[in-house]
């Protein structure tokens, strides 16, 4: 009998090499220009001379308006000047994630949603740990709160990789699904039952179509002793490469991420701290625009999307596209090595972020980019597949 050869996932950053930056719809970072106050910012902080070392948790001025965004955006109420810490500045999300990772999930199993993110799972494995994943079904990417049941409950009696944590990422990447309150209240349902942990990945929490579309994991009555929040700036101020971001929490959890992340990082960049202290809530209205803006690039890609044969999940955010590929294609790969060579443009074959899907055909574009650019891959798109 022939054995099957398990095809290796894509990887994201192998695929952008592949392609010039004017059709690079494959990375998932925000390529708008940097906001004019937030430069000034920057600039006048580092020519003050605000350029060593900080303590890991974070400056100040940074942390207090953190805390200020997360009661007045995301209803979580956090006490910036506690000790032990509630809230410590990270290097990234990705920094916070590492950090409680090494620090709660050794040898330990968290449960990912798939289609999950590459990373998350990825971060498990730099500590001996596991993934476990639940598929969200169909098209619609359905929660079905029974088979997280039985994979919490299998999982949790397991003395070798024990399950610990369920990851909560909404809106997600890769799909931009966002769970409803009742989902939440679900999932947190589950984690009290078998006494886990969750972890809220909330990077993406700005970019939802309404305000009222997110809601905080950690707001769920019940769920705030054991979750840890993590977001970042990345996207929401377009500052992929500044690696600014955040955990928050009751402090029996926050406070021991802190002394892992001391040793690993130090701690995150001090002068770009400082700036973005200056402007993160000088003008709450900000979030509102880029709600709007967003809105629009949503609507450039789909429609261009659509014009072209693709089928756009209705998801609730604005910032992936989650595709199925026309029907005159079979393989995602396929298609994207086709747009690659015909329209100089491309995005993620959908099997990046899955296991081991029985077909890939599902597909997804990152859109956070400047209008024009994003106009003109969208025709090239379309005239490629015509």
């Amino acid at each position: 009998m022939q054995t099957q050869v398990k095809r290796p996932q894509p990887d994201i950053r192998s695929i952008a090499r592949l392609i010039p930056r004017s059709g690079n719809l494959v990375q998932g970072q925000n390529e708008v220009p940097l906001h004019p106050e937030l430069a000034r910012a920057a600039a006048e902080v580092i020519q003050s001379g605000l350029n060593h070392y900080s303590f890991f948790e974070g400056v100040d001025e940074l942390r207090t308006v953190v805390a200020q965004k997360l009661k007045r955006l995301d209803g979580i109420d956090i006490d910036p000047s506690a000790r032990p810490l509630e809230l410590i500045i990270t290097p990234g999300a990705t920094g916070a994630l590492i950090a409680l990772a090494h620090t709660y999930l050794r040898r330990s199993s968290a449960v990912l949603f798939e289609p999950y993110y590459p990373y998350h799972k990825r971060t498990l494995e730099t500590c001996d740990g596991r993934a476990e994943v639940v598929k969200l079904r169909g098209d619609q990417l359905t929660l079905d709160l029974d088979d997280l049941r039985k994979v919490c409950r299998d999982g949790s009696k397991r003395s070798d990789y024990p399950v610990k944590a369920i990851v909560v990422c909404s809106p997600a990447n890769p799909t931009g699904r966002v769970f409803s309150r009742e989902e939440l209240i679900g999932i947190v349902d589950v984690a009290r039952e078998f006494d886990l942990m969750i972890i809220s990945d909330e990077v993406y929490s700005q970019f939802t179509l309404e305000a009222s579309d997110h809601v905080s994991t950690a707001t769920i009555p019940g769920a705030f002793e054991r979750t840890i929040t993590v977001s970042s700036f990345s996207k929401s101020w377009a500052v992929s490469g500044w690696r600014l971001g955040y955990a928050c929490g009751p402090a029996s959890l926050i406070n021991k991420i802190a002394v892992l992340g001391n040793i690993y990082y130090v701690c995150t960049p001090t002068p770009l701290q400082h700036a973005l202290a200056r402007v993160l809530m000088a003008d709450e209205s900000y979030y509102e625009q880029l709600r709007v803006e967003f809105g629009r690039k949503r609507r450039i890609i789909t429609d261009a999307l659509e014009t072209a044969g693709f089928w756009v999940y209705p998801s609730r955010s604005s910032f992936y596209a989650w595709v199925k590929i026309p029907e005159r294609f079979e393989d995602a790969v396929e298609l994207n090595d086709f747009l690659i060579r015909e329209a100089g443009m491309a995005g993620v074959p959908g099997s990046a972020f899955m296991d081991d899907p029985e077909r890939d055909v599902y597909m997804r574009l990152c859109f956070a980019r400047e209008d024009s650019m994003l106009e003109a891959a969208a025709e090239r798109l379309v005239a490629a597949l015509r």
